[in-house]
């Protein structure tokens, strides 16, 4: 997340009052500072500062200042950073040379003198304002990479919350027509011989469902959450498979209240249920357990022969974990089990 201070400062080129009082406080303090500096260190003088000296000089830096400011918003159109950066530079100093030309002009007017260079105080201040161009040049351009960098950060972030909606609807739409369509019949088996079962059966189905419904704007949720869910979605394949599918789930107390991506555990074990035979004699075991940075799900391997799966929920989870941490998911199989780590965010 960008600092408020440097989007703060990212914005002190722009025309609101805040930024704009704040930009010629920030100058006029420089010009009083530079003139008192040239005039404490200069050697003998034959020209009188007065306080009225100081105000022009103020307001010299400050209209110069602020001419910078609106060369450069309108450059930004035309010649925009970084990649017209060397030609932004040379306008920049060309401008601060005329300016700086009009500026003397204007003092030796003031004068009656025409011989204001060879005054060792308007050496001194010539450069001090070199220097405060400089400064005013690095900032002017920083300000803008600065700009560029905070436009580009929001952008990713943006692309970064649209890829996770979109796996995460892929994922929703996915999972609502097969277990939609199943369930429904399965429901309406148990309406006929098992009203009382029936009535559990659909507070577990509408529980899910509210669930999904819920955590579709989110991009990370409680493991506490992930797991109630779980049970939900468990007992509703437990009346479809009933012993021939065993679980267990051992997450310790202590990891509940850290996140993983939404539906996460159910996608992985409804893997297990999709692409494994759960029979009586070889039922699908499923283990869920934890340590104190991850959760894994675990199951036998005994893959359908009529089975074929892309894998795409679980390209899917791993996709969203990429984008949401430098975590990455942990894929292990052998002749008898495929596993699953997610690491907790």
């Amino acid at each position: 997340m960008i600092g408020k201070n440097l989007l703060f400062i990212s914005k002190l080129p722009t025309y609101t009052l805040k930024h704009t009082a704040i930009r010629m406080l920030l100058v006029g303090f420089t010009g009083v500072l530079f003139l008192f500096i040239a005039v404490s260190f200069s050697p003998k003088n034959t020209i009188e500062i007065t306080t009225v000296q100081y105000l022009r000089v103020i307001l010299i830096f400050i209209i110069g200042s602020e001419i910078n400011v609106f060369l450069d918003n309108v450059a930004e159109h035309f010649f925009p950073i970084p990649e017209k950066i060397g030609l932004r530079i040379a306008m920049h100093l060309l401008f601060s040379v005329l300016f700086a030309w009009v500026a003397i002009v204007y003092f030796e007017s003031l004068m009656n003198s025409g011989n204001l260079l060879k005054e060792p105080v308007v050496k001194l201040m010539l450069v001090l304002g070199g220097i405060f161009i400089f400064i005013l040049l690095v900032f002017s351009v920083g300000l803008r990479i600065t700009e560029k960098w905070i436009q580009s950060v929001s952008e990713l972030e943006e692309l970064k919350q649209a890829k996770l909606m979109g796996d995460y609807n892929a994922l929703q739409d996915q999972l609502n027509p097969h277990f939609l369509f199943n369930n429904l019949s399965i429901l309406k088996s148990m309406i006929i011989y098992d009203q009382k079962a029936a009535v559990e059966f659909t507070q577990n189905f509408t529980d899910f469902y509210r669930y999904v419904l819920q955590s579709s704007g989110k991009t990370v949720v409680r493991l506490k959450d992930e797991i109630e869910l779980l049970h939900s979605f468990i007992a509703i394949h437990k009346e479809r498979l009933g012993g021939n599918f065993q679980i267990t789930i051992d997450v310790g107390n202590t990891i509940t209240e850290k996140s993983i991506p939404p539906l996460s555990l159910q996608l992985l074990v409804e893997n297990a249920i999709k692409h494994n035979i759960a029979g009586k004699e070889n039922p699908l075991v499923v283990e869920i357990f934890s340590d104190e940075d991850s959760v894994t799900v675990k199951n036998n391997l005994q893959p359908k022969e009529s089975s074929y799966s892309t894998r795409n929920g679980l390209k899917n989870l791993v996709q969203r974990y990429k984008i949401l941490s430098e975590k990455e998911i942990v894929i292990t199989q052998n002749s008898s089990t495929f596993a699953v780590q997610l690491p907790l965010l």
